[in-house]
């Protein structure tokens, strides 16, 4: 039975157990020394242990195994061991400090059936998952609710530690017997990273000769065979795959698996047909910006309210030619009416393009396709045009009459043709592209429809 002063050193053991505190610990221990062995006799539902394991404390959990090795495989109220929690944490240095005490705790489970592995997997600790199958490789073929520890890195999306998991299993089995293995689902983890939508988990198991091999894959083709469960959806996302290879890439041996580094430099082309579609977003976005404040804050202002009487702020101005100009009219519009109309015209243009551009690209348009592509490079030209040219005639619009507007005129005609110049060679390359491309699949249909009959 704990008498009252027990329960008040048990107290301060598990506030030492909070802060680490090993002075404190050791001096409780001085005093009681069977402190430690009535644990599981107080009200507490977990131990020091579990505590200091949670928490990361190192030098107070080695206290404590020093003190009373057997608390290792102390449960709490969830029937985990303080090398459950500290496997979830990712505590390493405590993992190892509990293995050396009593390495058969890797294969304890709690209420969930989890052991340790599983929750290292889970929150991808890969330092951990090493040091838990090296001190117990079996734990491998543990499983819980009938899934591995490679699915449950599939399900939480942890691809560096599946990748330490299959250099792990070939080094303890030399085969990937675990890996290529079924859930209740009847799912194998290619199946799985398939059906959560896990790209790069996909290509990195498709480099596994092994996998392939389980998953019926033919090597030319890269597609699942027609029995197999859901065989449509795998071969669309196989296809997907496959539509979007790395260069270069090495197929490795089954003994030795792809480096993950080695493996996911993303897609080239995929990333480029996406970075294209972002940046051309990006464009077309500050250009309708740009376009829009061009109107709504012309070169020269407004003319402002009260110009001609402060009784009559709305009053309009009447020139000698019967011409008015009213309050919120452009001055630039008044001053140099010629350049302006252009200035309006160019600037309608180039924020129209620009959303037109916009629009395609936020509804969706597959940019695989060559056409699709020319269009938009096109009107992204066109709307790069029309921007010079308001440009180029809001310099007149912000120039007053003398030497310094012909200086102005001179910039206006350089800068034109030089654009013009450039514009040219980039649409002479773009349009030829395009064409070549259209005669090379002309090229393959007139192939496939005159070869057969010679």
């Amino acid at each position: 039975m704990i008498t009252s002063s027990d329960s008040n050193k048990m107290r301060d053991l598990y506030e030492a157990s909070l802060r680490g505190d090993v002075s404190i610990l050791n001096s409780l221990v001085q005093k009681n020394p069977l402190i430690l062995f009535k644990i599981s006799r107080s009200d507490f539902t977990e131990t020091p242990l579990h505590i200091s394991a949670l928490l990361g404390h190192v030098e107070f959990t080695k206290a404590l195994l020093m003190h009373n090795p057997k608390l290792a495989t102390e449960m709490d109220s969830c029937r985990s061991t303080a090398l459950h929690l500290a496997s979830a944490e990712g505590h390493v240095h405590i993992v190892k400090e509990l293995l050396q005490v009593f390495d058969e705790v890797c294969l304890v489970r709690d209420e969930e059936g989890r052991i340790p592995l599983h929750y290292a997997a889970m929150r991808g600790r890969i330092e951990v998952v090493r040091e838990l199958v090296e001190a117990k490789p079996e734990s491998l073929s543990y499983r819980v609710n009938g899934e591995t520890v490679f699915h449950l890195c599939v399900k939480y999306s942890h691809l560096e530690t599946l990748q330490a998991l299959v250099e792990l299993e070939l080094a303890v089995t030399s085969d990937l017997i675990n890996l290529t293995s079924i859930d209740n689902a009847g799912n194998t983890v290619l199946q799985l990273a398939i059906m959560l939508k896990r790209p790069e988990t996909v290509r990195y198991l498709l480099l596994i000769p092994k996998i392939r091999e389980a998953a019926k894959l033919d090597q030319s083709e890269m597609s699942l065979t027609d029995n197999m469960e859901n065989s449509k959806s795998f071969q669309l996302q196989v296809s997907f795959l496959k539509s979007c290879p790395r260069r270069n890439e090495k197929i490795p041996t089954e003994n030795h698996p792809p480096s993950l580094s080695a493996i996911f430099t993303p897609p080239k082309k995929c990333d480029w047909l996406e970075e294209m579609r972002g940046n051309l977003s990006l464009v077309a976005t500050v250009i309708s910006t740009i376009s829009f404040q061009a109107l709504i804050n012309p070169p020269g202002g407004f003319l402002i309210q009260g110009i001609v009487s402060e009784d009559k702020p709305l009053e309009c101005l009447t020139f000698n030619d019967n011409s008015t100009a009213c309050p919120g009219d452009a001055v630039s519009a008044i001053s140099y009416p010629y350049y302006f109309h252009y200035y309006l015209k160019y600037n309608t243009v180039a924020f129209v393009s620009s959303l037109v551009v916009a629009l395609l690209l936020v509804s969706g348009v597959p940019l695989k396709h060559k056409a699709v592509i020319w269009m938009l490079s096109i009107g992204m030209c066109i709307t790069l045009t029309f921007l010079t040219l308001t440009y180029l005639n809001g310099l007149y619009l912000v120039t007053p009459n003398g030497g310094l507007f012909d200086s102005a005129s001179d910039i206006s005609k350089v800068s034109l043709w030089t654009w013009i110049g450039f514009l040219g060679l980039i649409a002479l390359f773009i349009t030829l592209r395009f064409l070549f491309w259209l005669w090379k699949n002309w090229m393959k249909t007139f192939k496939r429809q005159i070869l057969p009959c010679t």
